[in-house]
């Protein structure tokens, strides 16, 4: 199988860590390194950001959320690819926006009555389990069974 048939795929990698890791990738793999990202504008912009370095990503909108979004990048590798050679998950949400940490009040509303109300805390653990631990699930159980058996290479 030549190089170019090859292919790599970083969920969330319009940013942070996916981002270094596309970039990382972008300059060592032999064959095609896809950036999937959830809003696409985005996602774009950081191809081109790396298009400006002299690399050459390709982009597919990928919402971990959406299980449609995961069965038409399903579609994608097996069309363009006939499968895939390496799966980075790194896509996940953090429940804290980064200009403004939590603080100890954030998870612990005193209310009137004395007690603590931590219905603030438990919705924002539950948005990050569904996309972080059941997002990622959906990734695996579509794209899993898309792995190519490496065998020998000259990697």
């Amino acid at each position: 199988m030549s190089s170019r048939n090859q292919v790599a795929l970083v969920t969330g990698g319009n940013r942070g860590i996916g981002f270094a890791i596309t970039r990382d990738l972008c300059r060592k793999f032999s064959g095609d390194v896809v950036l999937t990202a959830r809003d696409e504008a985005r996602g774009q912009a950081a191809v081109q950001q790396l298009q400006a370095e002299g690399l050459s990503p390709r982009f597919h909108q990928l919402d971990i959320d959406d299980p449609q979004s995961i069965r038409a990048l399903r579609d994608f590798l097996l069309e363009e690819y006939g499968g895939l050679d390496v799966l980075v998950n790194n896509a996940g949400i953090s429940t804290w926006p980064k200009n403004k940490p939590p603080r100890r009040d954030d998870f612990f509303k005193d209310t009137q009555q004395g007690g603590t109300d931590l219905t603030h805390f438990y919705i924002q653990a539950e948005a990050a389990m569904k996309t972080n631990f059941f997002g990622t699930r959906a990734v695996c159980m579509e794209l899993l069974p898309l792995i190519k058996p490496q065998g020998e290479s000259d990697r």
